[in-house]
């Protein structure tokens, strides 16, 4: 499980998470995407790497809540895995 660093909300529907991923970090490329689950048993969603600092160990991914699992993932705060 990976922790969330940092939350924003863009609009009502779209939302910025940054989230620590030292691995994913750290060989990130432009272009790339990760699937995550919200829960042990939730579908996967593929989602693009909007931005990463290997320095820090992050990743930035946005996303919107159109559907059962990204309205899940909305739901999400800061410090939550």
């Amino acid at each position: 499980m990976n922790r969330i660093l940092e939350k924003q909300v863009l609009s009502d529907v779209t939302k910025l998470m940054v989230v620590e991923a030292p691995l994913v970090a750290r060989k990130a490329q432009a272009g790339q995407f990760v699937i995550v689950r919200v829960g042990e048993h939730s579908e996967r969603i593929p989602l693009t790497i909007a931005d990463f600092d290997r320095e820090k160990g992050t990743i930035t991914i946005i996303f919107q809540q159109v559907g059962k699992s990204t309205e899940e993932m909305g739901t999400l705060e800061v410090g939550d895995c």
